[in-house]
């Protein structure tokens, strides 16, 4: 359930997603809802998210420049940012069984796997191989990590996110992808707003029942 204090906060990151694909003269909107949503993640002193938050935004930032490095290292920080959230600061709420487990790690898997067969053999740069190597077991890893809390706002969320970088590593070194803008931003937009959504409802929670 979405409280009120997140309402206006969806608003205006969802204008601000839209306003992304509108053609006016002003390249650098592409930033903007991330940067609304760290702010909105600071307000609510949600310090470890906003750090994320920021991370990306700062990804988002390098990637509107095409610094496609940086671009990973900030995303890796942000991804590293979420897995503490989600495990340390606000573990499941019940133990996953061993069956589920199993279940995710088969599909964390079979996920790098695919990306390891068909994307990073398109890869010419070594440093950007091991790069992004390195960022899939992080972003896997966050995913894994949302997915063991069974609530349905972490899982649509990160599995968007995996979605739209898998999506941008096939357009970026194996073949071009027709309306790729959308095809990667609209499931990185509404992953990130779903993940936030997720933990900050949660985090609420906990306050209440504590």
């Amino acid at each position: 359930m979405i409280t009120n204090r997140n309402i206006p906060v969806i608003s205006v990151y969802l204008v601000l997603a839209v306003l992304d694909y509108v053609p006016i003269p002003f390249p650098a909107r592409m930033i903007f809802p991330l940067g609304w949503l760290t702010l909105c993640a600071l307000y609510q002193k949600q310090w470890v998210l906003t750090a994320a938050l920021f991370f990306s935004f700062l990804g988002d930032v390098m990637g509107w420049q095409n610094e496609l490095i940086p671009q990973i290292g900030f995303f890796a920080l942000a991804q590293i940012m979420y897995i503490v959230i989600l495990n340390f600061l606000m573990p499941p709420k019940t133990k996953c069984s061993k069956s589920y487990n199993i279940v995710l790690l088969a599909f964390v898997a079979a996920v790098y796997g695919l990306a390891l067969n068909w994307i990073f053999p398109q890869v010419e740069d070594s440093i950007i191989v091991c790069g992004i190597a390195v960022y899939a077991v992080l972003l896997l890893g966050m995913c894994y990590s949302a997915l063991r809390h069974k609530n349905a706002c972490l899982i649509t969320g990160a599995i968007l996110f995996v979605a739209s970088d898998f999506i941008l590593g096939i357009h970026l070194f194996v073949q071009r992808i027709h309306y790729s803008t959308l095809c990667i931003m609209i499931p990185y937009y509404l992953g990130q707003l779903l993940l936030f959504i997720g933990i900050t409802e949660r985090v609420k929670q906990l306050t209440i029942n504590n």
